[in-house]
């Protein structure tokens, strides 16, 4: 079937999909890129976030057939509007050089609160209908943007047949701490393949990659719609597809960014993740030892800029977590576990540590109580909060003075904890508490 008989057949069915979405796709015809934006009330940051596009377009890829899709959430500033308007030139350094084809833009508007898995589940549809050959998704709330990061997110996947390319990012060493500390070490160990940026907010896929998700049926699963992008790169990595990592650089946000609670981070992150090795078991239970992930650039950079972070109300709220919590707690954990952490929740806090024995230990047990169901999965989850609480907190106090490298080092003993305690993970996996 060709993608205008394909986009005619999801005129006629009920769908997701607006009817003028599908026909702005029908004039667009079939493309090599798709770069994808989902907006909220991004008026300020977009017109950079098209000038990166446009520019990376004109400058890497001028002979390729184009298009930029926006779905936006019922903007009130007029963000879409602003997305189709044509502006004179918006390629901050421009080089001479133009496009030899046409460059489309689309947009969907759609009402109701924002919803990743809404604009996820909609650009992947685009692409399918359009065949695309590679994609990328970008977010207008990244201030500094530009043309080699979408080539860096496009150009593996176009030009080396990669299927799903995760960023890397320059980060400061208090930034990203629940990937350092559960996300990265967790999949790593578990799924055998080191993705630093499990939830990134940009990164590259191809056509098949995204018609192969399109397709699956989990998309009335809360869990893939909380954060749809884990789940994809979780797909490609378990699946038969090619991943990588790509390294970015320094990521600034805009001013207007408004960031994500520990709780609904947690929520959100780790529900997916556990969601995940529960849908891939058959997967990682025959796979022993992690292999490195193809990476373009370096795998990573920390930085070491003094910033203010209130430790002491972090601890306040493990402390309070924890009482507050016991009985949950208990029929979670092993009752070794638990003391243990019952424990030094009542340590003073220049002698608290939690340490990484411990940390593992208890996130394979989460794992497995969730596989378990031995209570509503949703609360389980949220029953984790006060525990990373600690968890950052032994980290942000053990690495006052550390260096990136010392930091990165301990990242690294981390994840060989995880990897040796993953037997236990299978034990507990398979035995009812």
């Amino acid at each position: 079937m060709g993608w205008r008989a394909a986009a005619e057949t999801l005129l006629s069915d009920e769908t997701f999909l607006a009817d003028d979405f599908l026909r702005q796709l029908m004039d667009v015809g079939e493309v090599d890129l798709l770069v994808g934006i989902s907006s909220n009330n991004n008026a300020k940051t977009i017109r950079t976030t098209i000038a990166a596009i446009e520019g990376s377009f004109r400058h890497y890829f001028a002979r390729e057939r184009v298009v930029i899709v926006n779905v936006d959430s019922g903007s009130r500033d007029g963000t879409s509007d602003i997305f189709l308007k044509r502006e004179t030139q918006t390629d901050p350094n421009p080089r001479g050089l133009t496009s030899l084809r046409t460059e489309h833009r689309v947009v969907m508007r759609y009402a109701g609160e924002p919803s990743d898995s809404t604009a996820f589940r909609t650009l992947l549809a685009a692409a399918d209908l359009l065949r695309a050959k590679a994609c990328a998704i970008v977010s207008p709330l990244t201030t500094n943007l530009t043309d080699t990061w979408v080539r860096s997110l496009v150009e593996p996947v176009y030009r080396e047949n990669f299927d799903f390319i995760a960023p890397l990012y320059s980060r400061h060493k208090y930034d990203g701490l629940l990937a350092r500390n559960l996300l990265y070490p967790m999949s790593r160990s578990v799924f055998g393949r080191g993705v630093r940026e499990l939830q990134p907010s940009e990164f590259g896929f191809s056509g098949r990659l995204a018609s192969d998700c399109l397709n699956q049926n989990v998309w009335h699963q809360e869990e893939i719609r909380a954060a749809p992008e884990i789940w994809m790169a979780l797909t490609a990595i378990t699946g038969e597809f090619q991943y990588c990592q790509s390294f970015l650089g320094s990521k600034e946000h805009s001013a207007t960014s408004s960031g994500t609670d520990i709780v609904t981070a947690v929520r959100q992150s780790v529900g997916t993740l556990f969601w995940c090795l529960e849908a891939r078991q058959t997967y990682w239970m025959e796979r022993a030892h992690p292999e490195p992930v193809p990476t373009f650039g370096q795998d990573h950079e920390l930085t070491s800029d003094k910033v203010r972070i209130n430790r002491r109300r972090i601890f306040e709220l493990f402390q309070r977590g924890i009482a507050d919590l016991s009985p949950i707690l208990g029929s979670i954990l092993t009752e070794e576990t638990h003391k243990e952490i019952q424990r030094i929740a009542t340590q003073g806090e220049p002698q608290f540590r939690f340490t990484n024995e411990l940390w593992a230990r208890a996130i394979y047990e989460f794992a497995a109580s969730y596989h378990n169901d031995v209570l509503n999965r949703d609360h389980l989850i949220q029953a984790l909060v006060p525990l990373y609480r600690g968890r950052i907190y032994s980290f942000l106090v053990e690495h006052h003075d550390s260096s990136p490298e010392e930091i990165e080092a301990d990242t690294e003993n981390l994840c060989v904890e995880f990897e040796r305690q993953k037997p236990y993970l299978i034990e507990r996996w398979k035995a009812k508490k």
